[in-house]
């Protein structure tokens, strides 16, 4: 009783904390201003940004399914991109509760008997990844955007100090991933790429043209602000990193906060996808290790 009311405490602390960031963005932007800059979008670029977002999301079931084959879970390609699709699903629009992440942790140990902790080091060491390759690209956006802070000439060794990193958290914490450190590491790199060129496409659609790698530099720097567990699935955390990197840039405020805005509902969009997956789940042709379908229709009886 007590862990679900801390659970519940923590949960209603996250949504006061978006919902406060969310209200002192919007005291700071024209919203007007906002819907103009969506009203005159170019759909043949967010139609590309969508599908780029689209292959970003493949990549990082691929990752994952790379991540699961290592625990011995030997899930085929077809069911696995199922079940990252139900995890997509429940990670947006259930980030207060169990969440995707431990859904699909329930589901591969009920059906793979693989290990709790191993599935649940999947999931860790997927984000860990993600993380990694999210830092390295932040760091390259920083030199060939337009912000120079005082030492910001060494930045570079960001780049093999958090692989570093990776490669420490791995032998320590969870050693039987290193093995597949680089695979993790280059699907990590793809995806974010992709995230990359749909950031990109949007800004196209935008009619932006010019401080490209400064907009895309706000946008990783967000995407770590977003996986600190301060909000409910990153809402509000993005914007502010968004509007604080305008003013510090000399950004478009207006342009910032659409480009977020646009990012999460395409990823809303692509996720509500998995929804068919929660009438339909991926393991539902298969059956239990240990039950008979002889004991099943014989519980049912009962």
């Amino acid at each position: 009783m007590k862990d679900r009311i801390k659970k519940i405490g923590i949960n209603l602390l996250k949504l006061g904390v978006s919902a406060a960031a969310i209200w002192w963005v919007l005291s700071k932007i024209s919203f007007k201003e906002v819907l103009g800059v969506f009203s005159s979008a170019n759909v043949y670029f967010l139609l590309g940004a969508i599908i780029f977002l689209t292959v970003s999301f493949i990549f990082s079931a691929f990752r994952q399914n790379l991540s699961f084959r290592n625990t011995g879970a030997n899930l085929s390609q077809p069911l696995n991109i199922k079940l990252f699709w139900l995890g997509m699903f429940y990670n947006l629009f259930l980030p207060g509760g169990i969440g995707g992440d431990g859904y699909k942790v329930y589901l591969v140990n009920k059906y793979r008997k693989n290990g709790l902790k191993k599935n649940i080091g999947t999931m860790l060491v997927n984000r860990i990844a993600g993380l990694v390759a999210v830092g390295m690209i932040t760091v390259v956006l920083y030199y060939l955007s337009g912000l120079h802070l005082q030492y910001g000439n060494a930045a570079w060794v960001g780049i093999p100090f958090v692989y570093g990193l990776y490669l420490f958290v791995l032998k320590f914490f969870f050693k039987s991933f290193l093995k597949i450190h680089a695979g993790l590491f280059w699907w990590s790199l793809a995806l974010q790429m992709m995230q990359f060129a749909s950031a990109l496409f949007i800004l196209f659609a935008f009619h932006q043209t010019t401080d490209l790698f400064d907009y895309l530099f706000l946008f990783f720097v967000s995407a770590i602000a977003t996986a600190l567990p301060i909000t409910i699935g990153g809402i509000g955390a993005r914007e502010m990193v968004f509007l604080v990197g305008a003013k510090t840039l000399g950004l478009n405020n207006e342009l910032c906060i659409a480009l977020s805005i646009m990012f999460f509902v395409m990823s809303a969009i692509l996720s509500l996808g998995g929804l068919y997956w929660v009438f339909f789940p991926p393991f539902r042709r298969e059956q239990i290790p240990g039950h008979s379908i002889e004991e099943e229709d014989l519980n049912l009886s009962e």
